[in-house]
């Protein structure tokens, strides 16, 4: 139990320091370089997303490239879990909901990950291709009214005055625009305030030099710009 727990902090705190260095190179590949590390990452939007229910939707994805007419685009052979726009990477993830004697029976949530590359601000134009997603997929009959859908877009910059959460059918649609270093500020301080309620437990009373060495800051490793003589 104590090395599992201490598995998941390491490679958590691991996925916030790739992050953390990869959102600050501009005209990021979203679809190589952020996409991989968002789709293990479902637990920084928040407690309500750590159930391992979500997993990725092709059917979904499926009803979004026809939408668009994408039929390849950047990179996308080997990611067919993603749409991929010319601005964008777009993930779907859904939990199952169920009848009274436990059989699935639909959609009971969904989430919307659009990944939008360093340098784009988020406005309302963004949180209306969310929202032209959600419809289509209602309009395919792949998700009914009672789905919940939480919509996040995500960028390095929001247009003033577009920091708000935009809601829909009776708020059972939200869509929120965050910036990348918000996200992870947030994400960092649930990790550590994971450790804190965890670090005195009994089970891992004869790990705590191990745990230590977890939430320690961790350095991402970037190439060298200068060439030795």
């Amino acid at each position: 139990m104590a090395k599992i727990a201490l598995d998941e902090i390491q490679t958590r705190l691991k996925i916030i320091a790739e992050l953390k260095a990869k959102v600050q190179v501009a005209g990021i590949d979203e679809v190589h370089e952020l996409q991989p590390l968002f789709e293990k990452g479902l637990w920084m939007f928040g407690s309500q997303f750590e159930s391992i229910e979500f997993t990725a939707n092709r059917g979904m994805t499926t009803v979004i490239r026809d939408l668009f007419g994408v039929k390849g685009g950047k990179g996308t052979p080997n990611r067919p879990d993603f749409v991929i726009l010319p601005d964008s990477s777009v993930g779907f993830y859904a939990c199952s909901s169920f009848d009274e004697e436990y059989n699935e029976d639909g959609i009971a949530h969904v989430v919307i990950v659009d990944l939008k590359t360093t340098g784009l601000s988020l406005g309302s134009k963004e949180k209306e291709q969310v929202w032209k997603y959600v419809k289509e997929l209602k309009r395919k009959g792949i998700i009914g009214k009672a789905t919940e859908v939480d919509g996040f877009v995500l960028g390095d910059q929001i247009e003033q005055g577009e920091g708000g959460t935009r809601t829909e059918d009776d708020d059972q649609v939200k869509i929120r625009p965050l910036r990348y270093d918000t996200i992870l500020i947030r994400a960092e301080k649930r990790m550590l305030n994971l450790h804190q309620k965890v670090k005195d437990a009994p089970f891992l009373t004869d790990q705590q030099d191990m745990l230590s060495q977890f939430i320690n800051p961790i350095v991402a490793s970037q190439p060298s710009l200068l060439e030795e003589d």
